[in-house]
């Protein structure tokens, strides 16, 4: 992968990464870190094992205990001659500066959507699908209900999901359900307060866009689609591969949709493909996938193209190295197919070895890896 430095317009700005202690963060550290770039940290304690503490590319650490004392951190580094550019791991962090976006606009560049609590709004995920649907997506039919409510016009199999990325139940809720019995049992152990429930469908597999708009969503820049060879029935799937793609309709329905938004920043935006080929909206994320480094190794630096962009107000120049290429997320995928024995180590292994990307290991950054591991090692021996 051939290395660049960051132009000196982007340079002689400040660059913040907002997060949690996470792989998604390391991957947007590295991503930066490749063009020369050494962002200030700021990063709550939430107890994980620390992986970005690691990351050799961290330029200044702030620890905090709070998101308000991370926003407070945040505040003390707004500069209007020269603003930093601010970048977020997670959807705590991204509603929490849009949250906050009459405090911080003219002081940093962040991800938003023109006013405050916009971005929030469309994280719900019954919101941004009626707002796709809109735009001229397909959605799964769906209800929002509380715990204990059965749907009254869906056919089942059904899946659950959390309303907001950010709840408390945001992963231990999800999950598919055959008939009502089902469903009302699975419901006594939910926390949600509720929850979005579509009718299921059965997918050939998983397609997602990761990339960035600028001003509003006035250029909007999608280098790759990623797919996946293996998946669960109602999770993503862990080991992916990207293509380089043109689809106008497809394109010209997301930028539709991200203008009426007034979405600017980086994001993902996930479909399922059904077994005929047609493509049924799931969501957007309003921040880095959590494998946005992948898209690096094909020639695309999402973080660092985003800033870039947004001081030129142009993309004109940029085209991925890569047609096509792999990434595994080497954690989630070895506890999903290796240790319930759906793939053999063996097989995992060659994998591992045959992928151009990792979520988590990266020999130019080994760190995070080892202590993530290391740190599991001596969680699982306390035990």
């Amino acid at each position: 992968m051939k290395k660049t430095e960051a132009i000196p317009e982007v340079k002689r700005h400040q660059h913040i990464v907002l997060c949690g202690d996470n792989i998604n963060a390391v991957s947007i550290l590295r991503s930066l870190g490749e063009v020369g770039l050494r962002p200030t940290v700021i990063l709550i304690d939430e107890g994980h094992i620390p992986i970005v503490s690691k990351c050799r590319y961290v330029g200044k650490l702030i620890v905090t205990k709070s998101f308000d004392e991370s926003l407070s951190a945040l505040l003390q580094m707004v500069d209007r001659q020269c603003p930093p550019f601010v970048y977020t791991s997670d959807d705590n962090h991204q509603s929490l500066l849009d949250l906050h976006y009459d405090e911080l606009k003219g002081g940093f560049y962040f991800f938003n959507a023109g006013e405050q609590g916009r971005v929030t709004y469309f994280m719900d995920k019954n919101n941004i699908c009626q707002a796709a649907q809109e735009c001229g997506f397909t959605i799964a039919n769906s209800e929002v209900l509380v715990p204990g409510q059965l749907p009254q016009h869906l056919h089942y199999p059904v899946i659950t999901k959390t309303l907001n990325p950010y709840e408390e139940g945001w992963k231990r809720d999800v999950g598919i359900y055959h008939d009502p019995e089902s469903l009302a049992e699975a419901y006594k152990q939910m926390v949600s307060k509720s929850l979005l429930v579509q009718e299921y469908v059965e997918k050939k597999n998983e397609l997602s866009m990761q990339g960035f708009s600028i001003d509003g969503g006035q250029i909007v820049y999608l280098p790759f689609k990623r797919q996946y060879f293996r998946f669960t029935d109602s999770a993503y799937g862990s080991y992916c591969y990207y293509r380089t793609y043109q689809d106008d309709d497809l394109d010209a329905m997301i930028v539709r949709l991200l203008r009426k938004i007034g979405f600017t920043g980086n994001f993902e935006i996930e479909f399922l493909e059904k077994k005929d080929g047609s493509l049924v909206f799931l969501e957007i994320n309003f921040r880095h996938a959590l494998s946005n480094y992948a898209s690096t190794v094909g020639g695309i630096n999402l973080p660092y193209e985003w800033a870039k962009a947004t001081l030129l107000h142009s993309v004109d120049g940029l085209h991925p190295t890569r047609d096509y290429f792999t990434a595994l997320n080497e954690p989630k995928d070895f506890n999903t197919y290796v240790k319930t024995g759906k793939i053999s180590l063996f097989k995992w292994l060659k994998d591992f070895f045959g992928a151009d990307s990792h979520y988590l290991w990266n020999k130019h950054d080994p760190k995070p890896f080892f202590s993530f591991y290391l740190g599991k090692f001596n969680r699982k021996r306390r035990k």
